[in-house]
């Protein structure tokens, strides 16, 4: 019996808590201790976690949203014509290394 008083006690909500939280959301609150058997402060702790792996999931870093608009910028002002010029060269001069690179490699007397 003791237990089951400690255990309400811990979860109500503190009533000056519930007026800084406004009705509606110290009613949520209420409605999801009832529900999940949790203490008030359990839930907003999980509340804020979820909330921060949210946020670290929304906006990528720094540095990968700078290279992106770095790349982006790169190819703004450019013709797709252009644009596919510039790439099939880039590919066919990785193409001509790794054909130069196979060759010297099997010519015989080679070391690496």
């Amino acid at each position: 019996m003791a237990s089951e008083t400690n255990r309400a006690s811990t979860r109500r909500l503190d009533p000056q808590f519930a007026r800084l939280l406004g009705a509606r959301r110290a009613a949520r609150l209420r409605s999801l201790v009832r529900e999940t058997g949790l203490p008030p402060e359990a839930l907003l702790d999980l509340a804020l976690e979820l909330l921060d792996i949210a946020s670290r999931k929304l906006s990528p870093p720094p540095l990968r949203r700078t290279a992106v608009e770095l790349g982006a910028a790169r190819w703004r002002n450019v013709s797709p014509e252009a644009r596919s010029e510039i790439m099939r060269r880039a590919v066919q001069a990785r193409w001509d290394k790794q054909r130069k690179e196979r060759a010297r490699d099997e010519r015989p007397g080679a070391s690496s």
